[in-house]
C-alpha cells in the first residue's frame, strides 16, 4: 500500500504533457510506427517508460487492462503510455441520493460484472452503468447505449456521483482500487470523426485531493482497435461467468 501513498500528494515528480501534431513526418517514425502515418494527432512527447514512479508503481494493478489493449498494440505495456495531464476531479459530478440508484433493479449484471468495491468496502465503483450484460440461451449479452458513463458509490454518506461521462467520442471499459481512497478508470478515446482510429486512456483518481491524472496510448486503426473491443468483450464473459459459478450473480432476470 506504501507504493500508492504518493497517490494523494501533490508532490510528485515533473512530468512532460503530451503534445500532439496534426500530422507525423516518415522519417520520426521506427519501422514499427508506420501504421500511425496516417494517425490524426499522434503524441510526440516520450513514452513515460521507467521514469514515472506513478505508472511503475500501479503497473502490476492493471495488467489485465494492458492485456487487452495490446490485442490492438502487440507489446504494448504500461511504460508505453504517454502522460496527458492532471486535473481536478470528482467535485462537479451529478450526486443524488444512493438509494435512487443502489441496489440496482435491472442492471444488476452490469453493476457486478463492471463494478469493483473499495478494499475498506466503503465504495463501490461502477465503470460503465450506460452499459447492458445479461445472457440469452447460453451466449452473454453486451448491450451499450450511445453514451458511456461511470458511477462511484459512497455507502458511507449514503450518495451516489456519476462524476464522468461522454457520447460516442469515448467509453469507460474497465477499473481497480489501488487503495482506499485511489481507483483507476480505463476506456479508450475516438481519434477522428470518421471513427477510423481510436485511442487508449487510462486515468488515476484520488479521492482524497479530488484529482485525476490521465495517460494515453498511441492511437490504433479501428481494425486493430477491434481486437481490443473483442479481448475486452472476452473479459467480460470470463468475469460474468465466474460470477454466476461462485453464485455472486443470479442469470435469471
Amino acid at each position: 500500500m506504501l507504493a500508492f501513498a504518493a497517490l494523494g500528494c501533490g508532490k510528485r515528480e515533473a512530468r512532460h504533457e503530451v503534445h500532439v501534431t496534426d500530422s507525423t513526418r516518415a522519417h520520426d517514425l521506427t519501422p514499427s510506427d508506420t501504421l500511425l502515418r496516417t494517425s490524426p494527432s499522434h503524441p510526440t512527447a516520450p513514452q513515460v517508460g521507467k521514469s514515472d514512479s506513478l505508472i511503475n508503481a500501479i503497473a502490476p494493478k492493471v495488467r489485465a487492462w494492458a492485456a487487452m489493449w495490446g490485442k490492438a498494440a502487440p507489446g504494448f505495456v504500461p511504460e508505453s503510455l504517454f502522460f496527458a495531464g492532471s486535473a481536478p476531479a470528482l467535485r462537479k459530478g451529478y450526486i443524488q441520493p444512493l438509494k435512487n440508484i443502489y441496489p440496482p433493479t435491472e442492471e444488476g449484471p452490469t453493476f457486478k460484472v463492471l463494478g469493483a468495491d473499495s478494499p475498506d468496502g466503503r465504495y463501490k465503483l461502477v465503470f460503465d452503468w450506460y452499459q447492458h450484460i445479461g445472457e440469452d440461451s447460453g451466449e452473454i449479452e453486451i448491450g451499450e447505449e450511445a453514451d458511456s458513463a461511470p458511477l462511484l458509490l459512497d455507502f458511507q454518506r449514503g450518495i451516489s456521483n456519476h462524476f464522468e461521462g461522454c457520447g460516442t467520442p469515448c467509453g469507460y471499459h474497465w477499473g481497480v482500487w489501488l487503495s482506499p481512497t485511489s481507483f483507476v478508470l480505463a476506456g479508450w478515446v475516438e481519434g477522428d470523426a470518421a471513427g477510423k482510429w481510436k485511442q487508449g486512456k487510462i486515468t488515476i483518481y484520488s479521492i482524497g485531493d479530488s484529482t485525476a491524472t490521465t495517460y494515453v496510448t498511441r492511437f490504433v486503426p479501428l481494425e486493430a482497435y477491434a481486437r481490443y473491443r473483442d479481448a475486452w468483450g472476452d473479459w467480460v464473459s470470463t468475469r460474468y461467468r465466474a460470477l454466476v459459478k461462485s453464485g455472486e450473480l443470479d442469470p435469471t432476470p
